[in-house]
C-alpha cells in the first residue's frame, strides 16, 4: 500500500474517532496532515509544492462557504482541506467526491436510526433547491465522512475499480 494512502486514512480515521468523541477535530491533527502533504509532494519539485498549497487553499475557501451557512465544522473544513493537499490533484477531486457520498450514507443511515428519515429528505430537497440551511439539522460527526470517504478513495485507488489519477 502506498506511504501517502496510509497517511491519509491514517490521519482521517484519527480524526473521526475524535470526532465522535468529542464532536471535534484538533487542529494539531490537521495542521500535522497539512505539513505531511507538503512533504509527501516536496519531491516531485516546486511546481507540486505549488499545487499542493493550491488544492489545500481552493478546498478550505470552499469549505469555508459550506461553514458558513452550517454544513459543516471548522475542523471538518480543515481536515478536508490537508485530505486534498496529500491526495494532490486531480485526486482531490475525487476524493470529495468520496467524502460527499461517505457524507450522504452517513447521514440516511443516522436519520433512519433516529427514525427521522422523512425529515432528512426533506431536508435535503430543501438544501438542493435552495441551498438553505435546514430547519431541523441533523448532526453528524462529519470526521467519520471525512474518513470513508478517504478510505473510499485509498481503495478505489489500490483497486483500480475505477480510474482515480
Amino acid at each position: 500500500m502506498s506511504a501517502t494512502l496510509i497517511l491519509l486514512v491514517t490521519f482521517t480515521l484519527a480524526g473521526a474517532a475524535v470526532d465522535v468523541r468529542s464532536r471535534r477535530i484538533p487542529n494539531v491533527l490537521t495542521a500535522t496532515l497539512a505539513f505531511a502533504a507538503f512533504a509527501v509532494h516536496a519531491g516531485d519539485g516546486a511546481g507540486a509544492l505549488f499545487l499542493t498549497a493550491a488544492v489545500m487553499i481552493v478546498s478550505f475557501a470552499l469549505g469555508a462557504l459550506a461553514f458558513s451557512v452550517g454544513w459543516l465544522g471548522g475542523g471538518d473544513v480543515k481536515l478536508i482541506a490537508a485530505a486534498c493537499g496529500v491526495a494532490g490533484y486531480p485526486g482531490c477531486i475525487w476524493l470529495v467526491l468520496f467524502i460527499l457520498i461517505s457524507g450522504a450514507v452517513l447521514g440516511i443511515v443516522q436519520a433512519a436510526g433516529q427514525r427521522r428519515l422523512l425529515a432528512f429528505i426533506r431536508n435535503a430537497t430543501a438544501l438542493a433547491m435552495t441551498g438553505a440551511a435546514p430547519q431541523t439539522p441533523t448532526l453528524l460527526p462529519y470526521g467519520v465522512a471525512i474518513a470513508g470517504g478517504s478510505t473510499a478513495y485509498a481503495l478505489a485507488t489500490l483497486l483500480a475499480v475505477i480510474r482515480v489519477p
